[in-house]
């Protein structure tokens, strides 16, 4: 298995709608990809990992950051349209942009990571400082070595696996029975 990463950045120069900011500055791009060899590929589809998330976010955590600057951009829908049309339309224009933008910043903004999503041309992250970018490329590396020990444990997953378990000390026995009794 190897984990691709191949880093970007796009300067904003005076606004930017996914992520809202306003003013310049720059964003940092990082697109992540698995690359897996034959046999952890039949391993994946065998058990039906591609399906399986290897981050889980908060939905509702993810959806109040989505709904504040879809919000913002609302706000600012509903004056632009009050002053072009009248109140009624203004705020009916308001709440489609509210919730289509809620949508596409949850989209955007999301932290949930599904195996599939590196597998097919990789998923991109944005980051907003270098070190973030460099922050979420420690955490896909973590989290890849763990999708790799569940692939390399699913080898022996029809089998039947013996684990020796070894006799502690008498010393070690006691501070264990004490520690699982308090």
């Amino acid at each position: 298995m190897q984990l691709l990463l191949s880093r970007d950045q796009v300067s904003s120069t005076a606004f930017s709608l996914v992520p809202l900011r306003i003013g310049s500055g720059t964003t940092f791009t990082l697109l992540a990809e698995l690359e897996l060899t034959a046999e952890e590929d039949a391993l994946l589809k065998k058990y039906n990992f591609a399906k399986a998330p290897l981050v889980v976010s908060d939905p509702i955590d993810d959806l109040k950051q989505s709904f504040r600057p879809a919000l913002v951009l609302g706000f600012v829908a509903f004056i632009v349209f009050w002053v072009l049309t009248s109140f009624t339309a203004a705020f009916g224009m308001a709440m489609l942009v509210t919730m289509v933008m809620t949508i596409v910043y949850f989209r955007s903004l999301r932290e949930q990571i599904i195996v599939s999503q590196l597998l097919a041309g990789g998923r991109k992250f944005r980051c907003d400082s270098i070190v973030a970018l460099i922050q979420k490329e420690a955490f896909l590396r973590h989290i890849c070595a763990h999708l790799r020990q569940v692939l390399e444990s699913a080898k022996n997953w029809g089998d039947r696996e013996a684990i020796p378990i070894e006799p502690l000390s008498k010393i070690e026995a006691m501070q264990a029975v004490l520690k699982a009794s308090s």
